[in-house]
């Protein structure tokens, strides 16, 4: 009896073992793991919504990022000093909750956070960014534009409690720096 359970034990053993060994292979999906549901591009800037992994929801209910006038003033001229700032940021995601709303500039990382509480649409005036995100002006050309200075990519994220996700892209050009 001894030696059928030690044979016994060992197969197991051996079972476990081999099976542990496989994986399952999942295929290939978008860079942060959630499909892009929906996608718009006009001229540099682009914004998409991406859905929470696993199925594919039949209508998102997240909205695109509203975020017109990026725009970058120079208030000294003196000054290589310029600040980027937006007339308002808005997205709104009925029935489903806004959780928060990122701000990136190029590499800075995230310059801005705001996170909802049981609020369907996320809305961010001029005024809450205080004068803006203080960055160098740059010399003329210095973004590519021969009229302009530095040129700075955001990106805008949202994301909802359902997990869908929204985030919208552009540049925004400041005037040069001229001493």
């Amino acid at each position: 009896m001894r030696k059928f359970t030690l044979s016994l034990f060992l197969a197991f053993l051996l079972g476990a073992a081999t099976f542990s060994l496989i994986q399952v292979a999942r295929g290939q999906g978008s860079a942060g793991g959630n499909p892009i549901l929906s996608s718009e591009t006009q001229g540099e800037n682009q914004r998409q919504i991406q859905g929470a992994a696993g199925e594919e929801p039949q209508q998102p209910d997240i909205g695109f990022i509203d975020s017109p006038s990026a725009t970058c003033y120079q208030p000294d001229a003196g000054r290589d000093a310029c600040y980027i700032n937006w007339y308002y940021l808005s997205v709104g995601a009925s029935p489903n909750y806004m959780i928060t709303m990122t701000l990136t500039l190029n590499d800075r990382g995230p310059v801005a956070h705001t996170q909802g509480f049981f609020q369907t649409s996320m809305y961010v005036p001029y005024s809450m960014l205080g004068d803006g995100f203080k960055v160098a002006c740059g010399p003329l050309g210095a973004g590519g534009n021969p009229l302009l200075g530095n040129a700075y990519a955001y990106t805008i994220r949202a994301r909802d409690s359902a997990g869908l996700a929204s985030a919208n892209y552009g540049t925004v050009y400041c005037p040069a720096y001229q001493p």
